[in-house]
C-alpha cells in the first residue's frame, strides 16, 4: 500500500517568496514546487553532450605512477 506523501526538499528556499522550507517534489522527479505560492520549475533535459560523457570514475593503477626499481 502506498500513500502519497508530499517529499519536501529540507533548507530549500523558494526563489519566488523566500520561504524556508516550503519546496517540495513531484513523486516523479520530475518538478519542484512551493506550497506557499505558485512556483514550479521543472527538471531540464539533459543535453545531448552530457549524455555522451562517462559518468563512472576513471581507475588508475597506482604501480604505473611510481618509479620503476631496476
Amino acid at each position: 500500500m502506498t500513500k502519497n506523501f508530499i517529499r519536501f526538499i529540507a533548507g530549500a528556499v523558494c526563489p519566488s517568496c523566500k520561504e524556508l522550507d516550503k519546496i517540495a517534489i513531484t513523486p516523479d522527479d520530475q518538478t519542484i514546487y512551493c506550497l506557499n505560492c505558485d512556483f514550479k520549475e521543472h527538471k531540464p533535459a539533459e543535453s545531448p553532450a552530457y549524455k555522451s560523457k562517462s559518468i563512472e570514475p576513471q581507475v588508475f593503477n597506482i604501480e604505473d605512477f611510481r618509479p620503476k626499481k631496476s
